[in-house]
């Protein structure tokens, strides 16, 4: 079955209530639309599909005239696309996909339009490749996803700096391959430069903040730490796919813009404190990588809510061994925080932030499908690390 006849059998699918993570919409206090009675199989299906696509994507990338010229080039180019795009669950590519599918009238949805929704979703997969490639050399890590960081790779180094240039600049020649003469083309130019310029914003905060005066912890606050989280990650990871789904519709002008951007912003919000949690007390066989938030002195959420909650002793302990490389220094402040109950505050505020989240899709005017936030949530809540 293809994805628009699935996806049309799905909407028919009326007054049928599918639980997320435990949570029906209807004891959410969520109104029950036909738009979300999808079940996670859904998901999943799509996932597989969307894998499919990558193949022809790439191929018409380094078979375009621009890479013939010098096909060593393109050979390189696709070596390096495989190698750090692949792995992951492809939340970011997924929700463009579902996004354009659940936020545009079912009457209008095309094979033709969820293929390009797919090839969008894959240059949101594609920046962030490039942006991972980056802030692996910047935090000195050695694992990504399961492997090597590519800096790390034999006969890559620092020219990994470059090949994360050439993965930048394939986002756009795909974009022009596929979208060039849409009218659609200069919208989503927009939408991923935008991504891209707040991305790296946040990108600053969070370097400067982790190579600050290394006993002075003063901006370590909760407000500064949102901060850098809303630029960092909420951007490109949820505005960006969310976005480019419904600039695809034919009916995304008469969205309530600012309330879906403010839904971006708190989910972004989640995905981030469950990194930084993640970073500390994952397991690293099934995050893929190996944590280092402790090592560089980043301004976590576990380092922020330490702070609050040190008396006099700890907080000095906490500044004799944080942003420490040495071993006994890192295990040291894993302790502090277990000390201080952080892992049972971040279940906690996981909770709370998700609840916040479900009232706020609630509150979406009846004419906006809320279908594709409680897909996001679904994808990220409670993640397994």
């Amino acid at each position: 079955m293809n994805t628009t006849s699935m996806f049309l059998r799905l909407i028919n699918r009326t007054r049928k209530i599918y639980p997320i993570n435990g949570i029906s919409f209807q004891s959410a206090g969520c109104r029950c639309s036909s738009a979300y009675a999808a079940s996670v199989s859904q998901i999943a299906k799509e996932r597989e599909t969307f894998q499919d696509a990558w193949k022809g994507i790439i191929d018409n990338l380094t078979t375009n005239k621009k890479f013939t010229q010098l096909p060593e080039l393109g050979s390189w180019v696709k070596k390096v696309l495989e190698y750090n795009v692949k792995g992951g669950k492809k939340i970011r590519g997924i929700t463009t996909v579902l996004a354009y599918e659940l936020f545009e009238k079912p009457e209008n949805v095309t094979e033709e339009m969820v293929r390009l929704a797919r090839v969008a979703g894959w240059c949101t997969e594609m920046l962030q490749a490039y942006l991972i490639m980056n802030d692996d050399i910047m935090d000195g890590s050695s694992t990504r996803r399961g492997v090597p960081c590519w800096y790390r790779m034999p006969d890559v180094g620092l020219g990994a700096i470059n090949d994360a240039i050439l993965v930048y600049g394939s986002i756009y020649e795909i974009l022009k391959i596929y979208f060039g003469k849409a009218k659609e083309y200069a919208d989503i130019l927009d939408i991923f430069n935008e991504a891209l310029l707040y991305t790296s914003m946040g990108q600053h905060l969070d370097y400067a903040m982790a190579h600050r005066n290394k006993q002075d912890y003063s901006l370590f606050t909760t407000e500064r730490y949102y901060s850098i989280v809303k630029y960092k990650t909420s951007y490109y990871s949820i505005k960006l796919p969310v976005f480019l789904g419904l600039i695809l519709t034919q009916n995304g002008q008469n969205a309530p813009i600012e309330d879906i951007e403010g839904i971006c912003f708190e989910i972004g919000k989640l995905f981030q404190i469950q990194d930084d949690f993640m970073d500390c007390f994952g397991n690293e066989t099934v995050t893929g990588k190996k944590g280092t938030d402790i090592q560089e002195g980043k301004c976590s959420w576990l380092a922020v809510n330490a702070l609050q909650r040190c008396d006099e002793a700890q907080r000095k302990l906490f500044a004799q061994n944080y942003a420490s490389k040495n071993t006994d220094d890192v295990a040291s402040i894993k302790r502090l925080y277990e000390d201080l109950q952080l892992p049972k505050l971040y279940k906690e505020q996981e909770d709370e932030i998700h609840s916040g989240i479900l009232k706020k899709i609630n509150a979406l005017p009846p004419s906006t499908s809320p279908a594709i936030f409680f897909k996001l949530l679904d994808m990220i809540f409670k993640r397994s690390y």
